[in-house]
């Protein structure tokens, strides 16, 4: 399995350009409507990145608690948030084996359910979670979405390029028993058959647009959305995030 403590530089960069800070506030106040103090409990939450969406913007009183494998990561979301340790704590537990001490009223997930190979047994766990009534959120990609939203100013990019690479990497994990690499676009079905109510579905609404003068920007690009070096010189880059955001109601 991945080892993301070791990849810290790739989520940092990733992170910040994940989601419009207007659209997550957006979510929080006008869908979720979470407009009381809350309990929040964030699976596999690395170094703490939706804690820094939620806090500014949750009622006061609410707490947040994020759960992770890797220690490295916890370790930095303790020094980012080392002075908000009355309502934010965070726990090193692999989530096969985590059992929850509290209920929630929010269970939430982000990126992480696309790398497990048993995605399923770990949203059920995340509903078990929640409160009668609580909210249970999954945002996660869809790679082929991802990759059908790539776009580059550039004579030689050919936009199915990865498509057989990704269909036989797709096979190949699936069989193996690994992860789903297509688990985002299923996820408000599964929802509904773990018994889930009130089910929603959202899309990410960022776009990361670099242009050809950025070099910069443009290898953070290259590297963040796993694009051949060979287009350093295109003349632009896009790429929505298309990520799947599901909710519904235990």
């Amino acid at each position: 399995m991945r080892d993301w403590g070791k990849e810290s530089e790739y989520l940092h960069s990733t992170r910040r350009h994940l989601w419009n800070n207007d659209y997550f506030e957006f979510l929080v106040k006008c869908v979720w409507k979470i407009d009381k103090p809350v309990k929040i409990i964030d699976f596999g939450c690395g170094y703490g990145y939706l804690a820094q969406l939620f806090l500014p913007i949750i009622p006061k009183g609410s707490t947040y608690k994020g759960i992770d494998i890797s220690e490295q990561l916890i370790e930095n979301a303790k020094e980012i948030f080392c002075d908000n340790s009355e309502s934010v704590s965070f726990e090193v537990a692999d989530l096969n084996d985590y059992k929850p001490t509290a209920e929630y009223d929010v269970v939430i997930c982000q990126a992480v359910l696309r790398h497990l190979p048993n995605p399923v047994q770990i949203l059920k766990k995340m509903i078990d979670t929640a409160k009668d009534g609580g909210l249970v959120i999954c945002t996660e990609p869809s790679r082929r979405l991802e990759n059908a939203g790539v776009y580059i100013d550039s004579t030689d990019f050919y936009p199915f390029k990865n498509d057989d690479y990704l269909e036989q990497k797709w096979i190949k994990e699936i069989k193996s028993g690994g992860r789903d690499y297509q688990i985002g676009i299923k996820l408000p079905i599964v929802m509904e058959r773990l018994g889930l109510k009130n089910i929603g579905v959202r899309i990410n609404d960022y776009v990361d647009y670099v242009r050809s003068e950025d070099k910069d920007e443009i290898s953070r690009f290259l590297s963040d959305h796993d694009v051949d070096s060979e287009f350093s010189d295109s003349n632009g880059f896009v790429a929505a995030r298309c990520h799947v955001i599901s909710y519904g109601n235990k």
